[in-house]
């Protein structure tokens, strides 16, 4: 008996004089403890699991030189050296992890709010954050446009989830505004124009943007230069760390991306990546030989370097190739095969002016050429190009009180062919080259009063471009009151322009004016939310977009024979109203995601003559073609192991009119006609994750399972106007149950 009580108490004494390691994991997106997180010691057994609140601890660690590491599915793989020199030492750290594709960093940094990050609290946003973007981006595409898709209010535009556009709670994708970086940018998308059997994706990948943000209403004047809607793409520095490699062969692409540290005392960063589609060969061979097919290669390269303190200086450039080869064109002047590309290049300083003072300059260049041949053998070419610069001034010139201004001068030019028809009824071809000159500039003041709970944003915009005439202010408020602790009711408004180009051109050959068009729009709306703790919010939000179409004819080129009306009138309304319900948990541990329900009515109507009294009226109200109106946005994301990761989507949508509209009475006016919709859109996805985790590098499987019910979704293919009058409208079944997986290699 005393020989078992000495052996205890022996084996207590070589514990009490063991040393320990200890510590606390962070997430580098806002800095919440994570929880499931394997910590080992590489070498030995010695291994543990971080607790919900990040804490981590392995005892009874003999003397010596070690390798600490730190795996979790989603996130970058860390090691951390270290060495234990005694038997009694504590080893304490403070260690914050990336996700997989964002930048790497030493910092971590605390955002109050992790729902608006940082914006003024007044603007009604979805926003985006690097984990989420790669989970709803889907395996097959892995498009941060597919993400955007999965918010709530959106939707895939015409339920044709092979493109990347999508609608906004009643608005087009022509009248939502892309920023990439602060620069307005066209839709960056590998397709071809009026290809409509087939598929097309962005040139961005989930790896290389770090945050998106959807505005979808009454959103500041920085960003008004549509009428529909905003998305805020920002793209992520390369990590300031040795360089790091990720390889990621996939059923639809394989990509590379390579990333380090500028410098030797890690003043800067540089990024690259290059991605490779093989996408058509796999939309064809699930939805059959008449679709489109479409191959592209694209990449990109940034680089950020700190010139000075507070002084950064930062080059993007993102460029791509499209293919597109149509399978069966229906006539001689459809599209057989096409080639496009995509070049986009911005430099920028960011310059710390007093720790209350931030200037934000950058110039862009743009360029989109395309050539086309049809099946008659003809041959097109057209090329859009684009010069812009730009400069963004924050000053915090009280601790309650923010203002902001900043201007933008664009210089636009296309070439594209175009057809005339002369007075003798001969067709003049010849290639068109309209330019124009697009200036604009904003001021926004945002204050908060009465200790935080009462909260005004108010800006006003100016905007002009060359032959345009309008008036050139725009305004927009918008504020937020706290009734309760936790509870805001919110309330905005805005005016916003948005102007064609090229505009119409005049041709005095066929005694045809030039003619300008815009659009007007004004945003109303009003949301109550309610917070749940940091990670949790309620929100009901009613909204309201008022638009109208305007026309400007030019009397000058045909003096006594011009078509159109004379000068500037209004030639459509269009409205899109309704109300949405959003429930969301954002959080790094435990479940994470998203609820969202919209009811919307997107209806327009039209000015016609009427054909036996020659009289101007307006006809009535038709549903346009983003009168869906209801959908269903739901996400959710588990980390249920250190090493799997569970994430599912379920989308619906009541069906996007495909006919209808408007057709001549007995009286001469216009009557609206029923409408046919497509059928009921459901698409429900489901993604597992798994990591493996070794020495100096990590592998994940990514595995995934599109439209796991298989639901015959229906799309357009084809629309033809029939010469009695009616439209003839064929559909095809969307993509089927289709399981995909690919591979991801980082080190």
């Amino acid at each position: 008996m005393r020989v078992r009580w000495l052996a205890v108490l022996v084996f207590a004494v070589s514990c009490s004089n063991a040393a320990e390691i200890k510590g606390r994991i962070t997430n580098v997106v806002g800095g919440e403890p994570l929880g499931r997180v394997e910590v080992s010691l590489l070498g030995t057994k010695f291994s543990t699991s971080s607790a919900n609140d990040g804490a981590f601890q392995i005892e009874a660690v003999p003397p010596g030189n070690y390798t600490l590491r730190f795996s979790s599915v989603g996130y970058r793989l860390t090691t951390v050296p270290l060495s234990v020199s005694s038997a009694t030492e504590v080893k304490e750290l403070d260690v914050n992890l990336a996700p997989d594709n964002f930048q790497r960093t030493d910092k971590v940094e605390v955002h109050a709010d992790v729902f608006q990050n940082g914006d003024p609290i007044p603007v009604s946003e979805m926003n985006l954050t690097s984990s989420e973007i790669k989970q709803t981006s889907t395996v097959l595409a892995n498009d941060p446009f597919r993400a955007i898709q999965s918010l709530p209010g959106v939707s895939a535009a015409g339920n044709n989830e092979l493109f990347a556009e999508f609608s906004v709670m009643g608005a087009p994708f022509s009248t939502v505004g892309v920023y990439l970086d602060d620069v307005l940018i066209p839709p960056p998308f590998h397709t071809m124009p009026n290809v409509e059997n087939g598929a097309s994706l962005s040139l961005l990948t989930s790896e290389t943007v770090q945050e998106m943000k959807l505005l979808p209403i009454a959103y500041p004047e920085r960003f008004g230069d549509e009428v529909g809607a905003v998305l805020d793409i920002r793209t992520r520095d390369g990590s300031r760390t040795p360089p790091m490699f990720r390889l990621a062969p996939g059923m639809a692409d394989s990509d590379f991306l390579s990333e380090g540290e500028l410098g030797d005392e890690k003043r800067g960063s540089w990024l690259v990546s290059a991605r490779k589609s093989y996408i058509g060969w796999l939309v064809r061979n699930r939805l059959g030989s008449d679709f489109s097919d479409i191959s592209f290669y694209d990449g990109d390269v940034k680089l950020s370097y700190d010139v000075a303190p507070g002084q950064n200086l930062n080059l993007y450039a993102l460029a791509g190739h499209t293919s597109v080869t149509t399978a069966h064109p229906e006539s001689v002047d459809t599209l057989q095969r096409g080639e496009g590309d995509f070049y986009f290049t911005r430099v920028g300083w960011r310059s710390s002016i007093s720790p209350h003072l931030l200037l934000d300059s950058h110039a862009a260049f743009i360029r989109q050429p395309f050539a086309e041949r049809d099946a008659g053998g003809r041959e097109s070419h057209n090329s859009y190009q684009e010069w812009s610069g730009g400069s963004n001034l924050v000053q915090s010139w009280n601790e309650n009180h923010v203002l902001e201004a900043g201007w933008t001068l664009r210089r636009l030019s296309d070439s594209f062919p175009a057809r005339s028809v002369l007075p003798n009824g001969s067709v003049l071809d010849f290639m068109a080259n309209p330019t124009g000159l697009k200036a604009d500039g904003y001021a926004q003041e945002s204050s908060s009063f009465l200790n935080n709970k009462v909260h005004l944003l108010g800006g006003v915009r100016y905007d002009h471009q060359t032959d345009f005439p309008s008036n050139p202010f725009s305004p927009q408020a918008s504020v937020s009151v706290q009734l309760a602790r936790a509870t805001q009711l919110q309330f905005g408004y805005g005016h916003y322009v948005q102007y064609q180009f090229p505009p119409s051109q005049a041709f005095p050959a066929g005694c045809v004016s030039a003619e300008q068009e815009w659009k007007s729009s004004n945003h109303f709306t009003a949301a109550l939310e309610r917070r749940f703790g940091e990670n949790v919010r309620l929100r009901v939000e009613a909204f309201d977009r008022q638009s109208s179409d305007f026309s400007h004819a030019d009397l000058s080129p045909c003096v006594g024979r011009v078509l159109q009306l004379p000068g500037t009138h209004t030639f459509m309304h269009d409205y899109s109203r309704g109300i949405q319900f959003i429930a969301q948990r954002r959080s790094a541990n435990r479940l994470s995601g998203w609820i969202g329900y919209t009811l919307v009515y997107a209806r327009e109507n039209l000015l016609y003559s009427n054909r036996l009294t020659q009289t101007l009226s307006f006809s009535p109200d038709f549903s346009g073609l983003e009168d869906q109106r209801n959908s269903l946005n739901v996400f959710a994301t588990y980390r249920f192991r250190p090493t799997i990761n569970f994430s599912g989507k379920f989308l619906y949508g009541s069906g996007f009119p495909v006919s209808g509209g408007l057709q001549h009475g007995p009286d001469g006016t216009l009557v609206a006609v029923p409408v046919t919709r497509l059928g009921t859109y459901l698409r429900s996805d489901f993604r597992v994750d798994k990591s493996w985790a070794f020495t100096h590098w990590k592998m994940t499987l990514y595995g995934e399972v599109l439209n796991l019910t298989d639901h015959a979704n229906r799309i357009v293919t084809s629309q033809i106007f029939l010469p009695a009058g009616g439209l003839e409208t064929t559909t095809s079944e969307a993509l089927p149950i289709t399981p995909t997986a690919g591979l991801a290699f980082e080190f």
